[in-house]
């Protein structure tokens, strides 16, 4: 059985195909059109599926789409209607746009895919809930879903059990924890659905001295459920997601290319707190809710790492499970799996511990590129290779890694990365400069899973987090050795890597035989405003255009002159 998932017409767009419920490719369309954050119709992605599962578009059975369009239009006229007259220019902007393609979706899959058969259209948070409980390890799980909003819909309370997923309770829109935060991202000049991470980066240099002010427009409940003032919020009715009201309490807001101030900062604290006390409170009821010591979390929200890393401490859970593309792109697959597990009278749940599902080149088709290209390289064994690297990152030098298939989501997870040691200090600066970032955004860190605990306080019921989805204390006795991925919180994001992802494990045990170190500094392959990178033409113009010293693609280690 084929199912095709699809997510688009919001932000990371995406497709994914099943074939009897395992996930055999997927991909957002961003990595294809060189669009970042590209909403459009995943048309390209979709191709990529097809292709690499070896299946032409005869052989789909079903296809399930993230959400209902007519209950989201729906909603956008509800909200027109209780706003007029102030809504009339973001309503005629919305309504070309959705009498444009938005709507027609069913047409528009039906025409691209030449398709005849079911298209389930899945409620946007219960693919969330579908793509957070399904890929886990969990028999049962209570589960969270939070985002800006779907259809209706911002924060879902679940109970997964076996191969269903029970709603227990729901807060709507235009009450949203996810565009609460995304009112301050664009307050402090930057972009909604973008840079929600450079926020979270801000917050440890500044102190939550905003945090009484961001209460006042909240009614915030013990068991986390929550209302906002509205009169401060202008995203129902205009292009701003805040107003003037807003401005009273917090001064003027940042333009985008204006320094950061400590007040900057300081509202960045204040955002972050906030959120994870609402998050902790929402979370401390599903439990009481569920008596169920696993959790998965679903939906944009769920990248905040740094709320999810204190979830251990600040809640009952004990296990936590977030697919590392939790926000709108991975609702390409929970569609799917949540269709696939409705259907099927045998489905087979499947725990997803990687996610290499998308393109991968041969050598041959790289090398022709860098003959091309009159580069300098040599082709090594896997061995040579892997010894070479390491001792590259072992004297300073910050690689570009480009192995094996893409990653699906937002994360690099040693596939698509800019690789370097994790000191000293001044290698956080270097390689900000490379990805031409602001100095104060942190870098991850990948370390080999059996010594995860030696270096961060991670919790003692749970030792696996591959997706980059929590960030974690540093051990004191630690902080000299990774300087450059220790935040200014003494936090870092992690990812840890198992002996089944293969080169990159193997990269990161040689660099600790030669430094004592089983941690890399690991960060996304592209540049400021770019998608990561798919193909290995794309890579090579990165590295060529940057600092990076060296190339690791395929067999290939490519030098500067």
């Amino acid at each position: 059985m084929y199912i095709l998932g699809i997510s688009s017409y919001y932000h990371d767009s995406a497709a994914a195909l099943l074939k009897d419920g395992k996930i055999v490719a997927a991909a957002e369309e961003e990595r294809f059109t060189r669009i970042k954050h590209d909403n459009s119709f995943p048309s390209k992605a979709i191709d990529f599926c097809l292709k690499n599962a070896g299946i032409s578009k005869i052989d789909l059975e079903y296809v399930a789409y993230y959400e209902k369009p007519l209950l989201k239009f729906e909603r956008i006229l509800e909200t027109f209607v209780a706003t007029w007259p102030f809504s009339l220019k973001p309503f005629i902007k919305a309504i070309q746009e959705w009498l444009g393609e938005k709507i027609k979706v069913e047409q528009k899959i039906r025409k691209k895919l030449d398709f005849k058969g079911k298209i389930y259209f899945v409620p946007h948070h219960l693919s969330h809930a579908a793509a957070a409980f399904y890929p886990s390890p969990f028999k049962k799980s209570a589960i969270l879903t939070v985002d800006g909003v779907g259809e209706y819909q911002t924060i879902g309370i679940w109970k997964g059990m076996g191969n269903k997923i029970k709603p227990i309770k729901e807060i709507n829109f235009p009450h949203s924890l996810g565009l609460l935060y995304s009112t301050f991202t664009a307050f402090l000049g930057f972009r909604v659905n973008d840079d929600e991470y450079k926020v979270m980066g801000m917050a440890a240099y500044g102190k939550p001295s905003f945090k009484n002010s961001i209460y006042e427009l909240i009614d915030i409940k013990d068991d986390g459920s929550l209302q906002l003032d509205l009169s401060y919020f202008g995203y129902r009715e205009s292009f701003q997601m805040w107003n003037k009201k807003f401005e009273q309490l917090f001064g003027e807001p940042r333009n985008l290319k204006a320094p950061i101030t400590q007040r900057h900062k300081d509202i960045a604290a204040s955002i972050q707190t906030v959120t994870e006390e609402i998050y902790f409170k929402i979370l401390k009821n599903l439990y009481l809710t569920s008596k169920i010591n696993n959790l998965c979390i679903g939906g944009g929200v769920a990248l905040n790492a740094l709320a999810n890393g204190k979830i251990y401490k600040n809640t009952p859970f004990k296990k936590v499970f977030i697919l590392g593309p939790s926000g709108d792109s991975g609702g390409a697959v929970g569609s799917a799996l949540e269709v696939y597990n409705r259907l099927s009278k045998k489905a087979k749940r499947r725990f997803i511990t990687h996610l290499k599902f998308g393109s991968k080149y041969k050598d041959n088709e790289i090398e022709m590129i860098l003959k091309a290209k009159k580069l300098t390289y040599k082709k090594c064994s896997s061995k040579t290779l892997i010894k070479k690297t390491a001792k590259l990152l072992s004297e300073g030098r910050i690689i570009g890694w480009f192995q094996d298939r893409m990653e699906f989501g937002p994360r690099a997870l040693g596939s698509r990365s800019i690789l370097s040691a994790p000191f000293p200090f001044s290698m956080k600066e270097e390689v900000n400069v490379v990805k031409r970032r602001e100095q104060f955004r942190p870098f991850a860190g990948s370390i080999l899973l059996e010594k995860a605990v030696n270096y961060f306080k991670i919790p003692k019921t749970q030792n696996e987090f591959p997706f980059m989805n929590f960030c974690f204390p540093v051990r004191e006795i630690k902080i000299k050795d990774i300087p450059a991925i220790t935040h200014e919180d003494r936090t870092c994001r992690i990812q840890t890597v198992s002996k089944n992802d293969g080169a990159y494990y193997s990269l990161i045990r040689e660099f600790e035989r030669l430094t004592s170190i089983p941690v890399i500094l690991n960060t996304s392959f592209n540049l400021r405003g770019e998608p990561i990178v798919e193909n290995p033409e794309q890579a090579i113009n990165d590295y060529t255009k940057t600092k990076i010293d060296s190339l690791v693609i395929g067999s290939f280690i490519v030098y500067k002159k």
